[in-house]
């Protein structure tokens, strides 16, 4: 499952341009003018922290396009030539000023940096080589107007959400960590009142808590190319048309080294540990400590610090799609920006073999083969056996049981699908009305808000929300539906922004209510939202339609995620019988992972949806209980028939 199909309580967005404006005021302010008002790429050969400085430089930072960028200062040492350090307060003043309020304030005592926002922070022991944070959500703070702190429906997502009036959102004390540089083997600098660290040490430890990172280097600037990610090249469909922010990612000064050197990938080895340890969200489960020792043991260490750009490309892949084993754990983009020469032309001859037959992408043809694919789908044997899959010669599986099964129900629902069903609809009857819909959508970038322009039938694709509104205005008119199946058969998730708009629809008076554990924090968080399902901008207890109407939800394991939280949510608060059978999982959000080398990838993030009981804490991976359960030959009678499925109901 892709990152867009994952449970995401956090949406990738593109900074405005020079958000660095005021930080780059401060830093020029207190930070020494011998080391960052030097000339662009200039040759030096000051010492700093006991490293000779031999090069610094201003890297751009490309946010998905090419017309305006913010800028980084890159500082390069002896011995690490190729490992950019960046300043603390740069890096993490264009990271947070632009979206949070109020701005950071930076104090320097002796050998500590704290990075504060009304009165919690980051701790930077330069002297011990320590990281810590006491309570992460206090520091990244509400996030809008009201807001919740760092809520898993973010400023942006409030389309007709908002928090909650009525009750009060709440979390259990923090419990803090603390990271220590010499476990990974990196070191960060002091610099006067500043402190140096290498970017994606410092991106693992700034942004991936917020799921922000998004930034990767190719030895001259920084590109976000997670949420770029469709128009990159190296995919291994090399799905995209050439384009020009591809071509300048995949041609910069690493591009045509054949190898990393020794400080590089034992640089790049840490930021994955790094990432991976503060962010991974199944490590409980897995028994992991640390990384490093959970890679050696596992045998892939050797693999992963490879000079060889080409090398690590199997252990990588075996880690997120069979170790990891998880809906939400995927290898997005292999390839590594060194050694990367060919990819553009790699690009260019695949473009010009698909022009030849009326495409531009990989995409539009395989779009076009859709039905195609799923006529030989159902072709396929029942028993097909999957775990085989990419295991000639002995080799292991490119997946694991757990995603095999997922995959094995995905197939099983293609199969029974009928041709032209569409992924969408609203059905209705007799006195039932079935929602279908195979993935918890919202368009972030529709133009108007939704009280300037109501939902229509056209986008009910792109916007769960406006399917619910769509589908309840068709309910009213029709005046004779009493009950309402949602239908989440085929649904592998979405956005949790969407998850929670949907459930208000069922909701008795708007209020959804959100419980999940926050893993790197250490607490328990209980959020409350409001949702305007009848968009008549008051967020009052006329929104919802719990108790007009009897709700069911269709689930079978191919349910994930979003498909899986919200049946869970539902049951929990009583709002709906659950019918059919019992949902995948998937209860981490999804986060990114991007190391030095380039590589994306999607893991299980630390936040985990469920709920405390006692003291205890019960993930919702499988703590659904099915009301009506069917079996597999009796769901396989009623799904993707909507007059089926009503009569099934009691």
């Amino acid at each position: 499952m892709s990152v867009k199909t994952g449970l995401t309580g956090k949406k990738g967005r593109l900074r405005r341009a020079a958000a660095l404006a005021v930080a780059v005021v401060i830093v020029c302010v207190t930070i020494a003018a011998s080391v960052f008002a030097a000339p662009v790429s200039a040759k030096t050969s000051k010492e700093i922290g006991g490293m000779k400085l031999i090069n610094q430089k201003q890297a751009g930072v490309f946010w998905g396009t090419l017309d305006s960028a913010d800028t980084l200062s890159v500082l390069e040492f002896e011995g690490q030539e190729d490992v950019p350090y960046i300043s603390l307060r740069e890096y993490t003043g264009m990271l947070f000023e632009d979206d949070y309020n109020p701005v950071l304030e930076y104090t320097m005592e002796g050998d500590i940096l704290e990075i504060s926002r009304k009165g919690a922070g980051v701790r930077v022991d330069t002297g011990k080589q320590t990281v810590s944070c006491n309570d992460w959500q206090a520091f990244m703070g509400p996030n809008a107007a009201n807001g919740i702190p760092d809520g898993i429906v973010e400023k942006g997502e409030f389309m007709a959400i908002r928090p909650s009036v009525k009750n009060e959102s709440t979390r259990t004390p923090a419990q803090g960590y603390e990271v220590n540089l010499k476990d990974y083997g990196v070191e960060m600098i002091r610099l006067n009142q500043d402190v140096l660290m290498p970017f994606a040490i410092a991106q693992a430890i700034f942004a991936g808590p917020s799921m922000d990172g998004f930034l990767a280097y190719n030895g001259d600037d920084f590109y976000d190319i997670v949420n770029s990610l469709d128009s990159i090249y190296g995919t291994e469909t090399m799905g995209s048309a050439p384009n020009p922010y591809a071509d300048r990612w995949y041609s910069g000064s690493f591009a045509n080294r054949k190898e990393l050197s020794p400080a590089y990938a034992k640089y790049n080895y840490a930021a994955m540990c790094l990432l991976l340890d503060l962010t991974y969200g199944h490590k409980e489960e897995k028994g992991i400590s640390s990384f490093d020792s959970y890679l050696e043991e596992n045998g892939m260490k050797e693999a992963l610090l490879t000079p060889d750009p080409k090398d690590d490309v199997d252990a990588l892949k075996q880690l997120f799609c069979v170790i990891f084993d998880s809906g939400h754990d995927a290898q997005l983009l292999s390839p590594s920006i060194f050694d990367s020469e060919g990819a553009i032309d790699k690009a260019q001859m695949i473009h010009s073999l698909l022009q030849l037959i009326g495409y531009d992408t990989v995409g539009e043809l395989t779009g076009d083969m859709t039905p195609l694919i799923e006529a030989l789908i159902k072709l396929l044997p029942e028993d097909i056996d999957l775990s085989a899959a990419g295991g000639e010669d002995g080799k292991a599986p490119d997946v694991g049981p757990n995603v095999t099964n997922m995959i094995e129900d995905m197939l099983h629902l293609t199969r029974l699908k009928p041709f032209g069903y569409g992924p969408v609809r609203v059905d209705i009857e007799g006195d039932t009305c079935v929602i279908y819909f195979e993935g918890f959508e919202e368009d972030l970038n529709r133009a108007e808000s939704f009280y300037a322009k109501l939902p229509t039938g056209k986008e009910i694709e792109t916007s769960s929300f406006g399917l619910f509104y769509y589908a309840f205005e068709k309910i009213k008119q029709d005046g004779n539906v009493k009950k309402v199946v949602i239908d989440l058969s085929d649904n592998g998730g979405g956005s949790a922004a969407a998850l929670v708009a949907t459930l208000g629809f069922l909701s008795s008076d708007g209020e959804v209510k959100f419980t999940y554990r926050d893993l790197l924090n250490g607490n328990y968080c209980t959020e409350y939202y409001h949702v305007d399902t009848n968009l008549d901008g008051k967020f009052d207890d006329a929104d919802g339609y719990g108790g007009q109407y009897d709700f069911y939800i269709l689930t079978t394991g191919a349910s994930y995620s979003c498909g899986t939280a919200f049946p869970y949510f539902a049951q929990k608060e009583h709002l709906a019988k659950i019918i059919g059978e019992q949902p995948g999982g998937g209860d981490c959000v999804v986060a990114s992972y991007v190391d030095a080398c380039g590589h994306v990838g999607a893991i299980s993030g630390s936040k985990q949806i469920g709920t405390m009981e006692g003291d205890k804490f019960i993930s919702d991976e499988t703590a659904v209980t099915v009301d009506i359960p069917l079996t597999r030959e009796q769901g396989d009678e009623i799904y993707f028939h909507p007059e089926k499925i009503a009569q099934a109901l009691p």
